[in-house]
């Protein structure tokens, strides 16, 4: 019976450990949740080259939410970006952003921009401390 429990134990830690890692892997595109160094949470998606993200200050956007459309060249996007009303500022502009990795997407960062935007650098949260972990 001991051994049944144990070996019980271990499966369902190996399967959780196995989960933490699989959920760490940086995406191939842009797809997905992004967190910035904003406090935001970007949510991004990326078909073929074409980029939109909505993007929610940590009080659920209370504060302020953007929306963001650009193209994609390789490790560039350049696009446009605007508040919307949801949030309390109302500002707008241009922005080029720069993606880092090769064969993946492993965060981007605004290279340039016009009007009054705050975020500046992306990254994929992850709780897996060992493999990357959160900031």
């Amino acid at each position: 019976m001991n051994r049944l429990l144990t070996l019980a134990s271990l499966t369902l830690c190996a399967a959780v450990l196995g989960t933490a890692h699989a959920s760490c892997a940086a995406p191939k595109d842009m797809n997905g949740v992004w967190r910035a160094n904003d406090g935001g949470t970007y949510y991004v998606r990326q078909l073929g080259n074409q980029v939109w993200w909505v993007g929610m200050s940590s009080d659920s956007g209370k504060s302020w939410t953007n929306v963001f459309h650009g193209t994609r060249t390789g490790n560039t996007v350049k696009g446009t970006w605007a508040d919307v009303p949801r949030g309390q500022i109302s500002s707008g502009g241009s922005m080029t952003l720069t993606l880092s990795g090769v064969n993946s997407v492993l965060g981007f960062k605004r290279t340039a921009a016009t009007g009054n935007f705050g975020g500046s650098t992306w990254y994929m949260p992850c709780d897996d401390v060992i493999l990357n972990p959160v900031p």
